[in-house]
C-alpha cells in the first residue's frame, strides 16, 4: 500500500496494483492537464491538475460509499451487498474514479471545442481505457481479485466493465449490465451527490484562494444512505434528514463557484483567446482521432507551439501577453425572461451599429463545459433528485422539496450574458451601452 499525501484530504491511500495505473504514461500526462483551464491567469494559484483531483476522487468514492453502506445496514439491520460483492463494488468504484479524466484534452474544458464534431473528452477516455497501457493494469487488478477471492470470472474486473457501468450511453441495452446494481453505483461518479463534485469544489477552492467552493465534506460524507425500493427494483444514493443542511451547503457552493468561478468574465475571454490560438497550431484544426497521437497534447506541449506562433497569430500574441478583451454589458444571473434576452439583443445591435469597427463578442453561461448547477424533484422511476430519507417513515422525501433554500435553484437556473469588446473601445462602448440603458432602453 502507497501513501500520497494530498492537501484537501490527507493521505489518501492507493494499492500497489492501482499504483501501476498512476505510474502509467496516459495517467502521468494528466500533471500537465490543467483542472480550470486559463483561470490561473486570473487566480495565480489555479495551477493544480486533473492528477490530483483524478486521485481525490478515488480516495472519496471509498469514504462515500462505504458510508452510505454502513448507515444502510444500521437503518435495515442487513447489508445491502453480501461483503464479497461488497468489496469487488469497491474496487470496480476506485478505478472509475482513477480513471475518468483520461481523455481530458489540453487546459481541460476550455478546448473542448477543438475534437471532431461529435466526439466529447469521454469518448477519448474510453479509447485510453481500452487501448492503452492502462487496459492490461485494471485486468491484472481483475486476475488479482479472483485469486484473493477464489471466485471465477463473475467477479472479473475489466475496462470494459469499468466503462460499461460508467460511461456507456445506454448501458441498459447491453445483456451484461446488472440493474439497479451498476446504476447505484454510477451515481457515486455522475449525480447531484457525486464524488467527483465532491473533490472539484474543495479543490478548485483551495487553489483559487476563495471560500465560495467550501463545505462541511466530512458531515455530508456522514450522512449518506441508500433508499432501497424491493418492489420497483430501485436502489439509489441517499441523504439522512439530519444531513440536508450539509446538503445545502454543497449545493451553494457549486452555485458560487459556477458564478464566481468557472464563469468568470476574465477566465471566459481567455479561454476563447485559448481555443483560437490552439486552432493555429493544429491540423486541420482539430485534435488528432488516435490515441497514441492524441496522448502527446497537452497543456505544455500546446503552450510551447502557441508560443512558436505568436508571431503568425494574432489570438496566440494576444493569449502569450494576456491581452483580453473588455466586458461592458453583463445580464442578471438569472436572466431567463424573454424580456432579457430582448435587451441582451437590443444592447449588441446598438454597439454594433456605433463601433462599426470594433468586433463584438458575445458569451453566455450555455456555452460552458461545466454543468450548470441544478435541482432535480426526486422520481424514483427515473432515478432523478436525491431521496432524503426520514426517521419512522419506508417513504423517501424529496429533498428539492424540503429545502426552501435549494427551492430557488430549482425555479431559477442561471443564465448569464456578457459582451465583450476590445480595451481600445471600452470607454466609448461603455458611455453607449449606459446611454441605452438609461434612455433608450425604457
Amino acid at each position: 500500500m502507497y501513501q500520497i499525501r494530498d492537501p484537501i484530504h490527507g493521505f489518501i491511500d492507493v494499492s500497489s496494483l492501482e499504483m501501476k495505473i498512476v505510474d502509467s504514461e496516459p495517467f502521468q500526462r494528466l500533471r500537465r492537464i490543467r483542472q480550470l483551464a486559463t483561470t490561473h491567469l486570473v487566480y495565480p494559484g489555479a495551477e493544480h491538475t486533473r492528477f490530483g483531483h483524478s486521485l481525490g476522487v478515488m480516495h472519496l468514492v471509498s469514504k462515500a460509499y462505504n458510508s452510505a453502506l454502513n448507515n444502510f445496514k444500521e437503518r435495515n439491520k442487513s447489508d445491502l451487498f453480501k461483503p464479497l460483492k461488497k468489496e469487488w463494488y469497491e474496487q470496480i468504484l476506485r478505478l472509475i474514479a482513477l480513471t475518468h479524466d483520461l481523455g481530458h484534452a489540453p487546459y481541460s474544458h476550455a478546448s473542448e471545442a477543438l475534437f471532431e464534431d461529435g466526439i466529447e473528452h469521454e469518448d477519448f477516455t474510453k479509447k485510453i481505457l481500452l487501448e492503452s497501457e492502462i487496459a492490461d493494469y485494471i485486468r491484472h487488478i481483475g486476475v488479482a481479485f479472483r485469486e484473493k477471492h477464489n471466485v471465477d470470472e463473475e467477479y472479473d474486473i475489466t475496462p470494459e466493465l469499468l466503462w460499461l457501468i460508467y460511461g456507456e450511453k445506454n448501458p441498459e441495452l447491453d445483456k451484461f449490465y446488472v440493474m439497479p446494481d451498476y446504476k447505484f453505483l454510477k451515481s457515486f461518479m455522475d449525480s447531484e451527490l457525486d464524488c467527483d463534485k465532491m473533490d472539484y469544489l474543495l479543490r478548485d477552492s483551495y487553489y483559487c484562494g476563495v471560500n465560495y467552493g467550501t463545505y462541511d465534506l466530512n458531515r455530508l460524507l456522514s450522512s449518506l444512505n441508500v433508499y432501497k425500493e424491493e418492489r420497483g427494483n430501485i436502489i439509489q444514493i441517499a441523504i439522512e434528514r439530519n444531513g440536508i443542511h450539509a446538503f445545502e451547503e454543497f449545493v451553494i457552493a457549486r452555485y458560487f463557484m459556477f458564478t464566481q468561478v468557472y464563469f468568470h468574465k476574465t477566465r471566459r475571454i481567455l479561454d476563447k483567446l485559448l481555443v483560437d490560438s490552439i486552432q493555429d497550431v493544429l491540423v486541420e484544426k482539430k485534435y488528432p482521432s488516435t490515441v497514441s497521437e492524441y496522448l502527446d497534447w497537452d497543456d505544455q506541449s500546446v503552450f510551447a507551439k502557441i508560443k512558436e506562433n505568436q508571431n503568425e497569430s494574432l489570438s496566440a500574441q494576444q493569449f502569450i501577453k494576456r491581452q483580453v478583451m473588455t466586458c461592458v454589458y453583463e445580464s442578471g444571473t438569472h436572466s431567463n425572461l424573454s424580456n432579457d434576452a430582448k435587451v441582451f439583443s437590443l444592447v449588441k445591435r446598438e454597439l454594433e451599429s456605433k463601433l462599426q469597427s470594433c468586433k463584438v463578442v458575445e458569451d453566455t453561461s450555455h456555452k460552458l463545459a461545466h454543468k450548470i448547477p441544478l435541482m432535480e424533484l426526486f422520481d424514483a422511476e427515473s432515478g432523478k433528485g436525491i431521496p432524503l430519507l426520514i426517521k419512522h417513515s419506508a417513504k423517501p422525501a424529496s429533498i428539492s422539496t424540503e429545502s426552501t433554500i435549494l427551492q430557488n435553484l430549482i425555479n431559477k437556473p442561471i443564465n448569464i450574458k456578457r459582451l465583450y469588446v476590445e480595451k481600445s473601445y471600452l470607454e466609448e462602448a461603455k458611455k453607449i451601452v449606459q446611454n441605452f440603458l438609461d434612455v433608450g432602453g425604457e
